[in-house]
Parts: C-alpha cells; sequence; structure tokens
C-alpha cells in the first residue's frame, strides 16, 4: 500500500500525461485539417509543421502546464453540476477515512477495498437505486440543488436591438417578457416615416439621419443600409453587458404542451452559465438544471470557460440559403428539440442573428455584423461573418459559444429570388472566406477583442482582396468600428434618439404639454425634440380648433378646446392653467409648458443626458427659462432645410429677457397674459435655456404671418396692446421679423453639434 503522498504523486503523473496526450490530438487534428483545407497537403511532415506552429489558445496552455488535479478542490464547477475537485474530494475520503487506495494493483480495482467500506456506511437500495442512508454523501460538501434564477436580476443589464422598417406591433406578442427591458431600435428605410410603437414599450430610436450625424458622413458609410446589418448602431448606442437582438417578424416559439418560450430568459441563463468548447459534452449543456458532465468528461475541464454568444434557433421557417429556399420553398422546421450545446473550439458555425445574445463586455466589438446592403456586391452574409469573426476570437481568448435554445417562430420566409440575387458571389466567396477563417491565428501578445479585430481586418485585407476588392472595404469598415466602439466605451461618442419613451410613468413622473392651432410647420419640430425625452403618453397637446390635419393620428395624448377667437389671451392663461392643475392631479411631479415655437433645452455641457436629467435634479417649484432667439441672418444663411437638424443650419440668436418665463413647475401657479410671469415668485436658471424658434426663417415666418394676421383677434387683446406682432403682415412683418430687439450673439458649440431639433 502506497504512502499519501506516494499516491498524490502518482495520480498527479498520470492525469497530467493524460490531458497532455488529450490537448496534442486535438492540437494536430485541427493543425491537419487546416493543411488539408489550404493546401491539399496532409504528408506527416506537412502536419507536423503546422502542429509545431499551430498558435494554442491561452486557456488550454494554462491546462496543459497547470500542475494536476490535486489543486483542484471545487466539487461544484456551479450549483448543481460537478466540479473539477471530486477526484481529489474522493480520493482524500477513502485514503483517510476508509483505508486507502492501492494505485499499483495490477489484477483488481484498487480502490476497491475503500469504496466497498463507503457503501458500508451509506447503503444502497437497488430496488429505488438510491441511498440507504443518503447523509453520508454530504461529506462531499456538493452542493444539488442549482442557483436560483430571477430575470428582474437583469432588468438593467440588458438592451434588446431591433433592426426594422415597419410599425412594431409585432412586440405586443412579446410583451409579457419584453416589458421590463429598454429596446434599442434602429430604423432602416424612410426616414419621415413615423413608426407606430406599443406605448407600454420603453425604447430610444434612431434613422438614417441620426446615424449619419452622430458619426459623420466620413464614418457613417459603415452602417449599412436597406440591411438588417443597420442593428450594428444599436450594439454601438448599448452601454448594458448583455444584448438580445432580434427580427421584426419573429414572435415567440411554444413547446409542445403550447406554453410560450420566454426566449431572453433562456438566452441570458445561457450567458451567464459557462461553455464547454474544449470536449464535447454529449448530454448537452451540463450546467442546466437536470444536465451535467457524462461519464468520460474529464474533471479537469468542467469548470468551462465565460459564454460570449448565445445563438438560438427557429420554429416555422428555418433560415435557409436561397438556393436551398428554391428547392425546398414549402419546407418548414417543426422539430422542436429542447437543448443547448456549445460549440467546439476552432470549429466555424453559421450563425443567424435573427435570435441572438452576446456580453458585450466579454465579445462586443467582435461582434460587428458583415458590411452589406446598398452598394455592396453581395448581402445576407453580415450576420454569417459575425458569427465566424467572433468566433475566432472568442476561441483565441478563452471564450465559449453556445447554439441551440431558445426557439422563436420565425414567421416570414422571406423571397428566395430576392434572396438569390444578394447570395449569388457569397457561395463561391464563402468556401475561401471560411478556410480563411479556419487557418486564422492571432499572436499570443493579443489579449482584447479589439485587438483581435484589428489584427483581423489586417489579414482580411492582405488574404482576402484578391477575390474582390470589397474586402479591403471591409477591412476598412472593421478599423473603423473599432474606433467608433473605443469612443463609445469612453463616452465621447454621444447618441441622441430621434425618438423616446419609457413605459411606466412611476419611473419617469414629468410631463410636457403645449396648446395650438393650425401649426404644421411648428409642430412636428415640437414633437421631434420632445419626444426624444418624454413617452408619448407623457406629452399632451391642447388642440385648440385645429382644422389642416396637424394633430390627427397622433400617438400623444391630443385634447381637444375651442375658443370662439383665436386669440383670447385670458382664456388660454386659464385653458393652460386647468390643463397644469389636472396633470398634477394625474400624479405628475414636474410638468413643463411651452408654446409650440419654444424648445427648453439644458445646457448640454452640464445636463448631457438632456431635461429629464434636468428635472430629476430640480429642486424649485417654479423654474424660469433663460430665454434666446434663434436669428435668421439672410446675407449668411440659406432658406431652412425642415428635413435637417435646425441648429446646425443657425449660427446666431439674441438674449431675450422679455421671454424668461416661468415653464418649469411643480406646483400650481396663476400665470399672466402670454405666460411671461406669474404670481408665484419663481427662479431664474441661467442654464435651462428656452430657444424661441419664432424668427428662425424668413420665408417660415412670413407665411405664417399671412395666415395667423387672417385670424380673429380678441377685441379686448387688441384695444390692450397684447400679442400685436401677431397681426402683422406684409413688409410690417419682414420690419418686425429683422428688428433684434438686443445684441446679436453666436450660438455656443454645445447648442450646435447635437442633434437638439
Amino acid at each position: 500500500m502506497e504512502t499519501d503522498e506516494t499516491a498524490r504523486k502518482t495520480l498527479s503523473i498520470k492525469i497530467s500525461s493524460q490531458r497532455s496526450y488529450f490537448i496534442i490530438i486535438l492540437v494536430c487534428s485541427l493543425a491537419s485539417y487546416a493543411v488539408l483545407r489550404r493546401t491539399n497537403n496532409c504528408s506527416l511532415a506537412a502536419t507536423w509543421t503546422a502542429c509545431k506552429t499551430f498558435h494554442l489558445p491561452d486557456y488550454l496552455k494554462k491546462l496543459s502546464n497547470s500542475s494536476v488535479l490535486e489543486h483542484f478542490t471545487d466539487v461544484n464547477s456551479i450549483p448543481g453540476t460537478t466540479g473539477p475537485g471530486i477526484p481529489t474530494v474522493i480520493w482524500l475520503a477513502l485514503s483517510t477515512k476508509y483505508g486507502g487506495v492501492n494505485t499499483n494493483a495490477s489484477s483488481s480495482y484498487g480502490a476497491a477495498a475503500a469504496v466497498s467500506r463507503l457503501e458500508a456506511e451509506c447503503g444502497w437500495d437497488p430496488g429505488s437505486s438510491n441511498f440507504v442512508h443518503p447523509e453520508c454523501i454530504k461529506q462531499f460538501s456538493f452542493t444539488r440543488k442549482p442557483r436560483s434564477f430571477d430575470i428582474s436580476d437583469y432588468y438593467h443589464e440588458i438592451d434588446i436591438v431591433i433592426p426594422t422598417i415597419r410599425d412594431l406591433d409585432f412586440l405586443e406578442h412579446w410583451k409579457p417578457f419584453f416589458r421590463h427591458f429598454h429596446l434599442i431600435i434602429i430604423q432602416d428605410g424612410d426616414p419621415n416615416k413615423v413608426l407606430e410603437i406599443p406605448k407600454w414599450a420603453d425604447f430610444e430610436l434612431y434613422n438614417r439621419w441620426d446615424i449619419d450625424y452622430i458619426l459623420g458622413k466620413n464614418q457613417s458609410w459603415i452602417i449599412s443600409s436597406h440591411d438588417a446589418s443597420i442593428r450594428n448602431f444599436g450594439f454601438l448606442v448599448s452601454n448594458k453587458t448583455f444584448v438580445y437582438t432580434i427580427d421584426d417578424d419573429c414572435f415567440p416559439a411554444r413547446t409542445p404542451d403550447g406554453v410560450k418560450i420566454d426566449a431572453l430568459l433562456r438566452h441570458i441563463q445561457n450567458l451567464i452559465t459557462n461553455s464547454t468548447p474544449y470536449f464535447f459534452n454529449t448530454l448537452y449543456d451540463p450546467y442546466r438544471e437536470g444536465s451535467d458532465f457524462v461519464r468520460g468528461y474529464p474533471f479537469s475541464l468542467r469548470r468551462g470557460v465565460p459564454t460570449a454568444i448565445s445563438h438560438g434557433i427557429w420554429l416555422n421557417a428555418p433560415d435557409y440559403d436561397a438556393p436551398t429556399q428554391l428547392l425546398k420553398v414549402d419546407e418548414r422546421n417543426t422539430h422542436f428539440v429542447d437543448m443547448t450545446i456549445t460549440v467546439p473550439a476552432g470549429v466555424l458555425y453559421p450563425m443567424c442573428s435573427m435570435n441572438v445574445a452576446f456580453n458585450r463586455k466579454l465579445i462586443g466589438v467582435a461582434f460587428m455584423q458583415g458590411l452589406m446592403g446598398s452598394n455592396m456586391p453581395w448581402g445576407r452574409y453580415d450576420d454569417m461573418f459575425a458569427g465566424w469573426a467572433s468566433k475566432v476570437v472568442a476561441d483565441h481568448l478563452g471564450l465559449g459559444v453556445k447554439t441551440g435554445a431558445p426557439y422563436i417562430e420565425h414567421h416570414k420566409a422571406s423571397n428566395p429570388f430576392v434572396n438569390l440575387k444578394k447570395e449569388y458571389m457569397g457561395f463561391f466567396w464563402q468556401e475561401d472566406i471560411i478556410a480563411f477563417f479556419q487557418q486564422v491565428r492571432f499572436p499570443p501578445s493579443i489579449k482584447t477583442p479589439e485587438s483581435c479585430y484589428l489584427e483581423l481586418a489586417e489579414m482580411i485585407r492582405s488574404q482576402l482582396t484578391h477575390l474582390h476588392p470589397y474586402f479591403n472595404r471591409l477591412a476598412e469598415a472593421m478599423e473603423i468600428w473599432v474606433h467608433l466602439w473605443k469612443q463609445a466605451q469612453k463616452g465621447t461618442l454621444r447618441f441622441h434618439p430621434i425618438r423616446q419613451s419609457w413605459s411606466n410613468i412611476s419611473t419617469n413622473p414629468y410631463a410636457v404639454f403645449t396648446i395650438c392651432r393650425n401649426e404644421k410647420g411648428y409642430l412636428p419640430i415640437w414633437l421631434g425634440y420632445y419626444r426624444r425625452h418624454f413617452a408619448d403618453k407623457d406629452i399632451y397637446i391642447l388642440d385648440n380648433d385645429s382644422n389642416d390635419g396637424s394633430t390627427s393620428n397622433l400617438t400623444v395624448n391630443v385634447n381637444r378646446v375651442s375658443s370662439e377667437k383665436y386669440f383670447d389671451h385670458m382664456w388660454l392663461v386659464e385653458t393652460v392653467q386647468n390643463m397644469a392643475r389636472n396633470l398634477f392631479e394625474r400624479g405628475y411631479r414636474y410638468i413643463l409648458f411651452c408654446e409650440v415655437d419654444e424648445m427648453v433645452v439644458p445646457d448640454p455641457i452640464k445636463y448631457p443626458l438632456g431635461i429629464i436629467d434636468y428635472i430629476k435634479k430640480a429642486k424649485e417649484e417654479v423654474i424660469r427659462v433663460s430665454s434666446y432667439r434663434i436669428v435668421h441672418n439672410t446675407t449668411l444663411e440659406p432658406k431652412l432645410d425642415l428635413n435637417k437638424p435646425i441648429m446646425q443650419q443657425r449660427r446666431y440668436w439674441v438674449k431675450d429677457n422679455d421671454y424668461n418665463k416661468p415653464l418649469l413647475i411643480s406646483r400650481e401657479i396663476h400665470w399672466v397674459a402670454g405666460f411671461h410671469e406669474c404670481q408665484e415668485k419663481g427662479v431664474l436658471d441661467p442654464d435651462l435655456i428656452m430657444i424661441h424658434l419664432q424668427r428662425m426663417d424668413l420665408d417660415f415666418y412670413m407665411k405664417r404671418a399671412t395666415w395667423k394676421s387672417n385670424q380673429t383677434f380678441k377685441a379686448e387683446d387688441v384695444q390692450r396692446n397684447w400679442g400685436t406682432q401677431h397681426q402683422l403682415r406684409g413688409a410690417k412683418a419682414e420690419e418686425w421679423f429683422f428688428s433684434t430687439g438686443g445684441n446679436v450673439f453666436e450660438i455656443p458649440k454645445q447648442f450646435r453639434s447635437v442633434p437638439l431639433f
């Protein structure tokens, strides 16, 4: 019988040798395949050369150099799943409590006697296949019960990115699963189209104009147009740990029992448990409840590696390529197999982005979808490219990729002829591209996904441009992408959505409202700005008898009010005060009232997140704005293009103290005519700027002045000289337009460098 120390050393040597053999076989097998694929030469000399030059992932190097199993003490890899310390714990128990193990036995089981003593203590009931005294197993300190999982712990750690060209009514099907999460919607196609989005959704929306402005024309081209890979911009916007991206023709799948599957929950479960890329477990994901590592799985590998990507699949319309679609046009996937597996190290897979989640902090930048869409020679390989690229980066960094469950139901089978046009070149290119990725090896000194991706871009430039000049452009796009990613992570790249919403008034108890009549010009501008900061359900329009269609079919709250005269100042004051009172009664804590040509903007340097951030920090009950009036220098500045951001087309404003109105309030107040003053004491904040657009453009003003001067005004108001500027027309109106009434200043850069409105 050997001593404990001798037994320990013998065990260590044997296990270390077995692991080394396994690693050498694995590495040389991969190397042999790479040699054969690239050179058609599988001679012993060529294979051995490949083995010697093959760059092992750092994780495998650590395994091959790690001491021995005796250094593993964790009986659980995670609660509920066996870990690498089990052989050592059992060996110690048998050696110290049950008489020891004869490691030199050659004609019998060396552990037989010790195990028999253990069995005698525990007892075994063959009828029930269970212990007679199950408490004896507690000595091994194995935690059988899995760790509890609550998706609510991740409400603030997940963004859902959705590329779309259509109304998002499909989200209603996902409401039970998505309502607590933030959505980043990237609108492709016509930026002028106003998408219908469920009122419960917590979202921010960006369109092509936003992308071009935020990134600049010299960089925005890397975000594809007219292609689902526009979702890349959403990945750039997100600052959460996890991102789930889904297409707008995907719906919750159902189990065979008819239960809807929460795909997001399952993706997060996949991502927070490790992967097993270095040895295949035939019972699927061993970290899932009801599963474990099977017999023969190396204990030293049971810790696994962090999971970077969770790739889900689909029921109904499968993600076939165009030729397969053509040949199997009516084929649908009806097979539900509730399993997830790890994609082995060194193995590529075809990734589809209609149902996939990833850990931004582990792999983020390497998940860029390939450059596709408008003005590109191929399409529908954007997610394929992302899958190949992220996989080789994950392999190098010692990260895992899971595929399989969760399922979604893919409703729309796309046109195979359209797909054939896009995919045709890819049928041929992919053979070379996949072979390229199979031989990608990064220098051991590279430790980050950013460095890997830059290295990969250079490899693509040097090894794939012989196929087509496109690949040089792709490499450039990858390099710019890394630069933008770094800027976004540092916070130096600012994102300002065209629309924004919050789903719960209890977390955003602030409202904004205005009053208007027939404001087809100003109202879209007003809504465009305030929708960036307030949910549609917290925006109110008092519609004073509009008949031009400007207030029709809006998703914000439109309250109809009516006055006999167009301008009746006391009626206006009473109506606005009543509305404010009503909003306070509904539970709002702060209310912002501003007329339809007034945009209230806190200093972007001090409040980069905008008006909501300002309101959250507000302490005063009545806050007066600091007013500036935009002026149109017709000599230097052209006519406004209302399809472009206004502040970028105007350079000058005038300080207008007469308009330092009390507009942000947390209590009822009593305004005077014109809303310039109130009976209550207010505090003027020079950081809360009201930008008055009344004179932003000469042509715009003159057309509006002609219409307004033809309206009916209350006689008493005219006698009091209230609102006389609204009665001007023609030359008098133009004269008033150019009367500055103060010193003209250049608008500070912070108000012109962001797309406010």
